[in-house]
């Protein structure tokens, strides 16, 4: 079946998604602005806290992916999505512990609900269009967010302030939790293969790519100090977006195997990172270029990832979907942290370290498809 015949609850999903990241996307892309160049903290504390974000969050992806499994993963996808509200007060606070505080609490519910939303497109689509499904999910989800940083960076430019910007990423967020209330759930088309060496050798190798891909702060943060601008810096994101949103679009067309794609999303990623150490003084066209390279692998990781969990993870797919989060988690905040202490002695020891870990996923993938 082709995805444009799909019914129409992939769509539902999809673009709550697209809803979501229009709104708390600009809160992403405005916080490391917001720690470093508005409360002058350092860069290592922005670090840290990316580490704490998706550290402790991998084990709320873990709680969700689970609890779906036992509740359904409508109700629980619905919960958590509307708590995400939480981020959108990050533009309030008053100092640089509020803001923390704040941004952490909504993205916690944001990792809670990812794997019962995941679970939720497993539930309405056959085996043979997932991947096509994970892909056109990953486009529009990361197609809002590409929307959120243009506003967000033409705000900037034209002078309007955090605390009036951000509160109105709520709007969307809640459009998007509107769009999960009226998909009409139905009975669960799991897989009954399972492989526990393709499974864990895909989560370890997540785990691994969550340790090379930095948050995308990072790159924020190395174009403002490359280039002295802060719109430019935020329009870094949305270059990243948009490149992994286009080519998400192009997946949810194109039929590749899991192997091809897991090694072109880790292949990625690890020249992009070595790619930003002789071109960080070239400012946003050498840099830019990079980042898209950078999006090219994001697509290619959040099609083909959950795709193989789907079908050999086995008949609980909220807990397989919940384990690869808690994977990719644990590599986000071993990664983070070490980024930021990096980064803070030379941007050139950062990049190159994401670079090489990036490699390790790919050599796992590797002997994962020689296997099979």
């Amino acid at each position: 079946m082709s995805l444009s015949l799909m019914n129409s609850d992939v769509y539902k999903i999809s673009f709550s998604a697209f809803f979501a990241d229009l709104g708390y996307q600009a809160v992403v892309a405005s916080f490391p602005v917001i720690l470093v160049f508005q409360f002058h903290l350092p860069i290592y504390v922005y670090g840290i806290v990316e580490s704490i974000s998706y550290g402790v969050g991998f084990l709320f992806s873990f709680l969700g992916g689970s609890l779906s499994d036992i509740y359904g993963s409508r109700r629980i996808a619905i919960a958590g999505n509307l708590l995400v509200t939480l981020l959108s007060f990050t533009g309030l606070a008053q100092s640089g512990i509020e803001a923390i505080g704040l941004f952490l609490s909504g993205w916690f519910m944001r990792n809670f609900r990812n794997p019962a939303r995941r679970a939720m497109l497993v539930e309405v689509t056959s085996e043979d269009e997932r991947s096509k499904a994970f892909a056109m999910l990953h486009a529009l989800d990361f197609f809002g967010g590409v929307l959120a940083v243009v506003y967000l960076s033409l705000g900037l430019l034209y002078h309007l302030t955090f605390s009036f910007i951000l509160p109105l990423t709520a709007i969307p967020i809640l459009l998007s939790s509107l769009l999960l209330v009226i998909v009409k759930p139905k009975s669960r088309q799991k897989s009954d293969d399972k492989s526990s060496r393709v499974f864990w050798g895909v989560v370890f190798a997540s785990m691994l790519f969550g340790i090379s891909s930095f948050s995308p702060g990072f790159p924020i943060i190395t174009v403002v100090q490359s280039t002295s601008r802060l719109y430019l810096g935020t329009l870094t994101y949305a270059f990243y977006l948009g490149s992994s949103s286009g080519f998400g679009f192009l997946l949810s067309r194109l039929k590749l195997n899991w192997g091809t794609g897991l090694t072109l999303a880790y292949l990625s990623t690890a020249i992009a990172s070595a790619g930003f150490i002789p071109l960080f003084k070239y400012g946003e066209v050498a840099l830019y270029p990079l980042v898209i390279l950078l999006g090219l692998s994001s697509a290619f990781a959040e099609t083909y990832e959950p795709t193989v969990i789907s079908k050999v993870g086995g008949k609980d797919v909220g807990r397989g979907m919940g384990l690869l989060s808690l994977g990719r988690g644990i590599g986000y905040f071993i990664g983070n942290t070490a980024m930021g202490f990096l980064y803070s002695v030379s941007y050139v020891y950062a990049y190159a370290f994401g670079s090489l870990t990036a490699l390790g996923s790919l050599l796992i993938i590797l002997f994962l498809v020689r296997g099979r």
